[in-house]
């Protein structure tokens, strides 16, 4: 399908869709209501574990309740609440929302169990570490003068955290290693990172060859075996640079001597392919993933 063609599409597509969000949203707002103490509390147990009512507060627009987790002795709260919903100007009622605060007040309950055996480890020139508990990804940032120094101190952080990992709770959190410039940590150099429950350090080439394995397995070949990756240009690919999907915030090849990134896998009948870092519209232009020349079912 042409580009012209494929935009048209996506035109009426978007017109369609239109009409109908204001419908759906109209319908479920109709129906909304914030959830109760006693099903927050059910829902929390469910996700994290047995935990007991620290306290509660119910009105029509919002639930709140904070709760004492039992295995690791702290307290966190769950929140259901109506958020108004309003789309070029209009109002279309509200809809129930929730959050919690789990993750959050797990790292920070943990970074302190911990503190004093990080402090020890991280007593090096021009070394100092801080929490990242925002109940995302990152739980630690460990600052430092050299990458050598941060990749010696980040493992060894990384084995006295598993201490506090019970249930597997902490797995896939992430020990970030970077420079100790007077900056905000993301405009610091960045060395690379522990991910625990693991301890070895990785560096950022290999943290995108791990991304690029797990896209791989999920968009191909569950049983596929990275091998090794090479650099090239786009047109080495033969692909159609009218269906590279162009994505803010992100490297993408733009002419045909843009450079693109090879990973190479074995898939499980044998045959060698590639995935690139760079994605990519199907035919139909709705649908994109990953390119890859992979053949298989």
């Amino acid at each position: 399908m042409d580009t012209e063609k494929r935009n048209r599409k996506k035109k009426i597509v978007r017109v369609g869709l239109t009409v109908m969000i204001p419908l759906i949203v109209l319908t479920l707002a109709s129906c909304g209501k914030v959830q109760s103490a006693k099903s927050l509390q059910r829902l929390a147990k469910m996700e994290h574990g047995k935990c007991t009512v620290v306290s509660k507060t119910e009105t029509t627009n919002s639930t709140v309740v904070v709760l004492h987790d039992t295995l690791q002795d702290f307290d966190y709260e769950y929140r259901s609440t109506m958020h108004d919903i309003s789309i070029d100007g209009a109002s279309f009622g509200s809809l129930p929302s929730g959050s919690d605060t789990f993750m959050e007040s797990l790292e920070k309950k943990v970074i302190a169990n911990v503190q004093s055996d990080l402090d020890t480890i991280c007593n090096k020139p021009g070394m100092h570490y801080e929490g990242y508990d925002d109940g995302k990804d990152v739980l630690m940032i460990l600052y430092c003068a050299n990458e050598k120094d941060g990749e010696e101190a980040a493992s060894a952080c990384a084995e006295v955290l598993n201490t506090q990992n019970v249930n597997n709770r902490l797995d896939g959190l992430l020990i970030y290693v970077v420079g100790n410039q007077e900056t905000k940590w993301y405009d610091n150099d960045y060395y690379g990172s522990v991910k625990l429950p693991d301890t070895d350090f990785r560096t950022p080439t290999e943290e995108k060859i791990e991304y690029y394995t797990e896209m791989a397995q999920e968009k191909t070949d569950p049983q596929a075996k990275f091998l090794r990756m090479e650099t090239g240009v786009f047109q080495d690919t033969g692909a159609d640079l009218n269906r590279v999907v162009y994505a803010l915030g992100s490297d993408y090849p733009t002419e045909m001597n843009s450079p693109v990134t090879f990973y190479y896998f074995e898939a499980s009948d044998g045959a060698e392919y590639y995935l690139c870092d760079f994605n990519y519209y199907d035919e139909d232009g709705y649908n994109f993933s990953w390119y890859t020349n992979y053949q298989g079912n």
